[in-house]
This record gives C-alpha cells, structure tokens and sequence, in this order.
C-alpha cells in the first residue's frame, strides 16, 4: 500500500498556475529524490504533504496512521533550552508512555484494580514496541553519527551556530521513526563525516524518504528516483541523479526531433490546404476537402519540448603563467593557539588541483588563509612562487559598500559597461528590476553569486575558494562549474560538495586526527584507497605478545628499503614531469606540422599514463612506510 497518493493535484498563488495537474505515488522502502529550479514548488509541495498549505483542487492521501516528520527552517525555542532538550522531543509520545507507567505503578502499589492492570499490560505492550527500553541507545548513536558531542548537548540550542542548528535538527527529526520523511536540503551546514553516515542510515529506512537536495553526489548515493518539477509540471525518472540528467537529455533530443518532424508535416498540410482552397474555387467537393484539412491541421497537438536552460558562455580571465612551484611548504602549522595539524612539508605545483577536506572545525579555512598570508603561520614557513596573481573567494562574502546596488556594485568593480554587466548578472540569475537591489539585502547565497559573477573579470593564476557551492542551485553549480573547468592554472580550494570535488581534484589534503593526508587523485580514487587499507588492517592479524620482538628488525630493514625505492621513484617522477613539460612546449612550436603534431601527441599520452602510475607507487610506499 502508498504511504502517499497524490492524484491531479493543483496549487495557484493568485493567477499563478505554480503546481499542475501533479500525480504520484510514494511506497515504504522508497527514496525519492526532488529536483528543479529554486521557486518550482519543491518547498510548497512538502508544506502540502504535511498540511502546513492548502491546494486548490485534486486529492492526496496518506496512510492511514503514517506518521510524517518535515525537515525544513529552524525551529525557535526559549533561550534556555539544551540541545538534549530540543532531541528528547523526538521522544515526547513514548516518554508520555513512560510517565504513564509510573504513575500506574505508583497507583497500584496500593491494590491494583482490574481495569489497572488492563491499562498497565497494553500500555507496557506499547511502551517495548515503540522501543521505550532503547532510547539511551538510539539517542547516543544518533549523537555520535551526527557529530553532536555531549558539550554541545549541555549548551542553549539558540546559541549553536547554523551548522550546528541543522545537524540537531536533522538528528531530532530521525529520531522520530516515522514512517515518512521530508528532507529538504539535509546536507547544507554538515561536514562529509556526517553527511556519509546520514546516508548509510537513509539506504536503510524502511519507510518513505523524499529528498529535495542540490548535493548531487548526495542523490546518486541515496535515491532511486528522481521527481522533477519544472514549469508547473512533474516528470518523474527510474534511478538516481545521474540517470536522471542522461535520460533528461535523451528525451530533450527525441522530443526535438519529433517537433522539427511534426512541424516539418504542418508546414506542408498548410501549403496543401491554401493551394487546394485556391484550386477549389467554384469546385465545392475541392473545397469541403481543404476545409477537412485545414479541421485536421486545427485538431493536431502541438509537441512540447523541454526548455533549454540558458548558460553564458564565461570564463575567468587568466593572467600570465606561475612558476612551476606555486607554492613550498616547510614544516607548516596552521592554527592560533594551538596547531591544527602535525607539520606540512608538500609543494604545490602549477596546475594541481587541491581539495582541502575534514570535518567540520578541523581547520581548512585557517590552512588556505595561512597559504593566502591572512593568517601567520603557527609554526613553519610558506614559500610563493613566481608570477603569481592570487584571487580568493571566502566562505562569508562580504563588500566594502553594501549600499550600493547590485548593478552599480558590478559597475564600480569591474571594467564593463551597463549591459555586458547586466548580461553577467542576468546569467547568475539577477535580473530585470533585481538588480536595482541593495547589496546589503541579499542573501549569503546572493552575495556569493555576485562574487562570483564580479570575480570572473579579475585576472589570475591561482585561484582559492571556500565552500564556493555553498547556497547554491544546481543549474547554478553547473554553470560555475562549466566557468572553472575552463581555468587552467592551479586552484586550491576547501568543500564538502563530492560532486565538485570529484570533478575537478587532482589532489587531496583530507584533515583527519591532527594529520594532513595528501594523495594524488579524484575524490572517489582516494575514497577506494581509504576502503582498500581499511580492509587490509581489518585482515592483518593482531600480532602475538612472543613475536613482536623477533619482528622489529625486519620492519626496520623494510623500512630503510621503502625509503630508497622512493628516493629513485621521485627522482624518475622529475625527469618525466620536465620531459612532459618540454614535450608540451614543443607542441606549442609545431603550428602547422601535423605529422610531428601526432607523435608528440602521442609520446604525451604515454608519459601522462606512465606518470601516473609512478604517483600511485609512490601513494602506496608512502602509505607503507606510515
């Protein structure tokens, strides 16, 4: 049976048709994944599941009985509730239960009645199932998966910062149980820790789960389908996101096609028609015949196709080359009164691609502000290279004159005259009288945007954001991502967006434990190295007491070994990364010579392959020798 049936369902804002004619069905077990533009009516839709909105016409229905849990804006409390407070809400019907119980065995201490022990016996019943005797247990699992540590249960919840806010809220609702969960943008505020765990706890539910959600690797780990809302209409996709944007694009394509051949058939029925109307004058049998057509060309329904989002082409504006080391690190420590992290002695080279990652408050801002020069190193020295012109996108944008308006911000920082202004703006989605709005009155996510939008006029090389996704729509991603992809040069960068990490590191700085763990590679490769040596450890057995002693000489011998094969392998590593250099520089030269164009080529590809794999036996040695 449906947990939820919606059926032809229809929802105006005055003369604003914003859901039409919506029909779906939810079942236990399914995740459900929620997509479209901001201002769609994903939000409306949950406020109407729950009852918090009315709609005009159609039906809906849930279960009978299904209990329903929404997770959407912050909730406001007095200033004196703990955070252990606002989660044991989530246990208010049991505790209920259990006050109950206690008052009955209080009253039947005395000579239980009939009726007494009836109440006491259903009301036990009741209080194990809905698992009253495992609350310490689910409340303490929760905490832990969620990152909530007992210091911040003991604080006032309306002193938690949004993050925190998000993370206790999104663990009250869970701890509900209910049958039906709405989630809308879970993700936002959580750290990769958290937000992995929420979705192995997600692929287990066994009731209904329907995610609106701009984290895109989020949906393709967790959900099965996938209900786009777009122009009032909901379409609804088999799989996760990825095979939502493929089969998008397929039927966009055979929907195409099939107008460019119906209106191909119209254009020549409409000739058909005037030139049998103009044959058929005083020929009433000619006559009735064009008339028939000319009904059948009326009753014909038009093919709608699917609106093509509009992207700017855009990119950033690059200054000239950096040296080859952009940045060299030696025995680095980030952090004010105490070190972040264990000494950092790394290079960054020109056109690497560095995702800093960790958990919340681990210290990724204060690393890229210590490499930017805006915070004094605690410990170590930070060496630039040359040629470097640096651009920086923070976490929290702010301007020097919040007064101004979007478009004279824009005018002010910028080179561009009045409409290649309004041309970018309109392209970060502020538009027609939008951008007359003070700057002061946006959002976090606005101000972003108008960074951004401002930042692709400034020339660079080296190019470092934080959380750059962050507030941000999909399409708007995407198209932030399209700019990027084009930025040649080396860009440093801290996020919890996988998706975006995935795409463009080719590098990795995770913050775990006090350590700086670095790789060479995309985001889901170091995910594999992490599985592969936790399951080797998880393999090794544990050694015996008698054995240890007999096994110290060789790891040190081991160890001496490792250290020389990685002396040679780093040497080798340099010659094919300067061969691969001259190599680049000579395709440069070729112009014309096509010939020589192609083997260079080729001698590029197999470099590239073999350097690869010399990073990731170098990967393997370091990993050995920790």
């Amino acid at each position: 049976m449906a947990e939820i049936t919606v059926n032809q369902l229809n929802k105006y804002y005055s003369d604003f048709h914003l859901l039409q004619d919506i029909s779906f069905e939810v079942y236990p077990g399914q995740r459900v994944g929620i997509v479209g533009p901001n201002g769609c009516g994903k939000t409306t839709l949950f406020n109407i599941l729950t009852g918090k909105e009315p709609y005009d016409s159609g039906e809906l229905s849930l279960r009978e009985g299904a209990r329903v849990a929404l997770l959407d804006q912050l909730p406001e409390y007095p200033a004196d509730t703990t955070v252990r407070q606002v989660l044991m809400q989530a246990f208010d019907e049991i505790s209920a239960m259990g006050d109950e119980l206690r008052a009955l065995e209080q009253k039947m201490a005395d000579g239980p009645s009939r009726q007494d022990l009836d109440r006491y016996a259903r009301l036990q019943t009741a209080f194990e199932t809905a698992g009253g005797y495992e609350l310490e247990v689910k409340y303490n699992r929760m905490t832990n998966g969620l990152d909530i540590p007992r210091e911040m249960q003991d604080r006032p919840f309306m002193s938690l910062s949004g993050g925190e806010k998000t993370r206790v809220n999104l663990a009250r609702v869970i701890l509900m149980e209910t049958d039906i969960l709405l989630l809308d943008e879970p993700t936002n505020h959580l750290d990769l820790h958290s937000i992995e765990w929420l979705e192995e706890y997600l692929r287990t539910f066994k009731g209904a789960v329907l995610i609106i959600s701009h984290d895109r690797y989020f949906l393709d780990r967790v959900v099965e389908r996938i209900f786009e809302l777009q122009e009032g209409k909901l379409t609804i996709y088999p799989g996760n996101y990825s095979y939502y944007v493929d089969k998008k694009q397929e039927r966009m394509e055979q929907l195409e096609a099939a107008k460019r051949r119906q209106d191909k058939e119209i254009e020549r029925l409409s000739f058909t028609v005037e030139r049998m109307k103009g044959w058929g004058m005083g020929n009433a049998k000619l006559m009735k015949r064009a008339f028939a057509m000319e009904k059948r060309l009326e009753r014909i329904e038009r093919i709608q196709t699917i609106r093509r989002e509009h992207k700017m082409k855009n990119k950033f504006k690059e200054a000239g080359r950096s040296g080859d080391e952009v940045y060299y690190l030696v025995g680095l420590q980030a952090g004010y009164q105490r070190p972040f992290h264990q000494p950092l002695d790394r290079t960054v080279l020109r056109g690497e691609r560095v995702a800093v990652i960790g958990d919340n408050g681990c210290g990724k801002t204060t690393l890229i502000k210590t490499l930017l020069g805006q915070v004094t190193p605690y410990a170590g020295r930070v060496y630039e290279g040359a040629g470097l012109r640096v651009g920086y996108l923070p976490q929290v944008v702010e301007f020097a004159h919040p007064e101004r308006s979007i478009l004279d911000t824009m005018l002010y920082e910028t080179n561009l005259d009045v409409q290649d202004s309004r041309n970018r703006l309109a392209a970060y989605g502020f538009q027609g009288e939008t951008v007359f709005k003070e700057v002061s009155v946006l959002s976090g996510g606005e101000k972003a945007r108008l960074k951004l939008c401002i930042f692709m006029n400034s020339e660079i090389n080296t190019l470092f954001l934080d959380e750059p996704t962050n507030h941000l729509d999909i399409l708007t991603k995407e198209w932030i991502e399209d700019a990027i992809d084009e930025f040649s040069e080396t860009m440093i960068f801290v996020s919890h967006d996988r998706y975006f990490i995935n795409r463009f590191a080719t590098r990795i700085w995770a913050l775990e434990n006090g350590e700086v763990h670095d790789y060479i590679g995309t985001y889901e490769e170091y995910q594999e190295s992490r599985r592969r040596q936790e399951a080797q450890r998880q393999s090794m057995p544990a050694p015996k007491p008698a054995e240890k002693k007999e096994k110290a000489m060789p790891a040190r011998k081991e160890s001496r070994e490792g250290r020389k094969m990685r002396r040679e392998l780093e040497k080798a590593i340099a010659q094919n990364e300067r061969r691969l250099e001259a190599l680049e520089a000579e395709m440069e030269q070729c112009g014309s010579d096509h010939v020589k164009l192609a083997q260079l080529y080729e001698e590029k590809e197999a470099l590239e392959e073999t350097l690869l794999e010399q990073y990731e036996q170098q990967e393997q040695l370091e990993t050995a020798e920790e």
